[in-house]
């Protein structure tokens, strides 16, 4: 973005956490026979959806968009960047770069820690996109959960369609800090900022679920 203390302070800041721990030992178990009999999470569709040539034009979707990353076992507290997206022409269509920028947790609007700038990525005629992003340090007071430093390497799937107001999709990946998890199941979205003074309200999938308000 394993020590049971660690894990315990990620889930609830928990004064148990042998307890704690035990609890998200039975968790992740139950989510993840739940996901092997599921469909496997979200569609990991964005904007407008699939489709031949559906790639907006190089420089078109440019600008500040709200970027939600749902973690699965507390899908509806997500980790919440100001992330800029820029594009540029290639030989596959479009490639675009993302800048993230972690926001506290206890108002969604304010700056903290260092900016993570990635990509180039390709995006293919449909829109269809995979980016491996590096590691990832997100500081305690942006995690909603516990307040924790947060470390992790994870990799975006979904689709950057025209007008791409709203890209979704799927994560997966690893936490590394603080605790080892694999992020398997968890998902993102994006939304368009449209007055810099006021963001939208965060949406965490491409259901567009609600996040729960600040902690």
């Amino acid at each position: 973005m394993a020590l049971p203390s660690a894990c315990a302070a990620l889930l609830a800041g928990c004064a148990d956490p042998e307890g704690r721990y035990d609890d998200f030992q039975a968790r992740d178990t139950a989510i993840r026979e739940d996901q092997a009999g599921g469909d496997g999470g979200s569609d990991g569709g964005g904007g407008s959806g699939g489709g031949a040539s559906c790639v907006p034009e190089a420089g078109a979707p440019d600008g500040d968009f709200l970027f939600s990353l749902s973690a699965y076992l507390n899908p509806r507290a997500p980790i919440l960047f100001l992330t800029r997206l820029t594009t540029a022409a290639s030989d596959g269509g479009l490639s675009f770069s993302l800048s993230f920028q972690p926001l506290e947790a206890a108002d969604r609007t304010t700056p903290t820690g260092e900016p993570v700038d990635v990509g180039p990525y390709e995006a293919s005629a449909d829109g269809q996109f995979t980016a491996e992003l590096p590691t990832i340090v997100v500081p305690g007071n942006a995690n909603p959960i516990s307040g924790s430093e947060l470390e992790a390497t994870i990799t975006l799937t979904g689709a950057l369609c025209a007008p791409a107001d709203f890209v979704c999709g799927d994560v997966t990946g690893t936490l590394a800090r603080p605790l080892a998890l694999d992020l398997k199941g968890s998902t993102f979205a994006m939304e368009r900022i449209t007055d810099p003074t006021s963001y939208p309200e965060p949406v965490i999938n491409c259901e567009r679920d609600p996040a729960l308000p600040p902690p």
